[in-house]
């Protein structure tokens, strides 16, 4: 059975439509970020977390949760499937190593993107620009990825409406991380052809760092820390 892998860390009415709107027998993981997953369907799991991770530490999860798998699907949780996208998703990792629906509204990677590039960077703490970064690796490390079309509609980043000001500050560090990293900007030309120009893999670096962590994390007085 196909694992969809659904982080969420606010809005459970987005994450309730969303789940309402699956048209394929899947294995459903709900990664809960927030204390807000609710009225689940009893096949699902859910892991509660004490903190946010982080999206990238939340797909990373997810992939270790159901390691065999050939391919994982991965989705924001304010998104609505359009019917037949998932299907549709999963047909494409026959040419894909990563694939998303118009683009990373929901996704699929496969295991050999991940034994080839690497885990999602954890540095990208709690979110944003990693996916710039793995769209990055990906290219270097001679994955084909790319988007297809689909209805399924997205909401479009519904964290910020809580978290705004904490990505305000979390958001320029990230960009300056990957400069770092990558001696270029966000998906800019150019740049290093391997982690902060160390030579070595592309998968190399992804490790998070605590300080970062720390840092970057995402604070509401409704939710945990």
């Amino acid at each position: 059975m196909t694992v969809l892998a659904v982080p969420v860390i606010n809005r459970p009415d987005l994450l309730a439509r969303c789940i309402a709107s699956i048209d394929l027998d899947v294995q459903l993981l709900i990664i809960d970020n927030g204390n807000v997953a609710e009225d689940v369907p009893d096949d699902a799991w859910v892991l509660d977390m004490p903190h946010n991770l982080g999206y990238p530490a939340s797909v990373n999860l997810a992939i270790k949760c159901y390691p065999a798998e050939p391919f994982w699907l991965i989705s924001n949780a304010d998104v609505e499937y359009a019917p037949g996208d998932l299907a549709r998703l999963c047909e494409a990792t026959s040419e894909y190593g990563w694939v998303g629906l118009t683009d990373w509204r929901t996704f699929a990677i496969t295991a050999d993107t991940i034994e080839r590039v690497g885990w999602l960077d954890e540095n990208y703490h709690p979110a944003f620009v990693e996916d710039a970064d793995y769209e990055r690796r990906c290219t270097l490390a001679g994955i084909r990825w790319g988007f297809i079309p689909g209805g399924t509609t997205h909401e479009r980043s519904v964290s910020l409406q809580e978290y705004g000001p904490d990505n305000a500050r979390s958001y320029p560090s990230n960009v300056a991380y990957h400069q770092r990293k990558w001696g270029a900007g966000v998906r800019g030309p150019g740049g290093f052809t391997t982690p902060h120009d160390r030579g070595g893999a592309v998968a190399d670096g992804t490790q998070p760092d605590l300080s970062r962590l720390r840092q970057n994390a995402w604070h509401h007085p409704d939710h945990r820390s």
